[in-house]
C-alpha cells in the first residue's frame, strides 16, 4: 500500500499532466507528435516515445469525458499515432 502522500502527489502530477494536454489541444495541437512536443518540451527525447503512450491514455481518457473541443478529431489524432510511431527512431 501507498503511503497517502505519494499516492496524492501522483494524482496531482496525472491531473496536471492531463490539463497541460488539454492546454496544447486548446492551443491548435492536433496530432501526438504536436502534443508530445508541446507537453514534454523539456524531456530528451530519446524517451518521447514512451510519454507518447501516456498521451494516448490521457487522450483516451478526456475523450470518453466529453472534454475534448469540438474540433479536435480523434480520427486524424489516432492517424496520427501510427505516424509518429514510424518516425520514432528519428526523434
Amino acid at each position: 500500500m501507498w503511503p497517502k502522500h505519494m499516492l496524492c502527489g501522483y494524482l496531482k502530477n496525472r491531473r496536471h499532466r492531463e490539463s497541460t494536454i488539454l492546454m496544447a489541444i486548446e492551443n491548435g495541437a492536433k496530432t501526438l507528435y504536436d502534443i508530445v512536443a508541446y507537453t514534454y518540451a523539456d524531456v530528451d527525447r530519446s524517451l518521447w516515445f514512451y510519454a507518447s503512450l501516456n498521451v494516448r491514455l490521457h487522450v483516451d481518457h478526456l475523450a470518453v469525458q466529453n472534454k475534448l473541443p469540438s474540433d479536435f478529431s480523434l480520427e486524424n489524432f489516432n492517424r496520427s499515432c501510427a505516424e509518429f510511431a514510424g518516425m520514432v527512431h528519428k526523434i
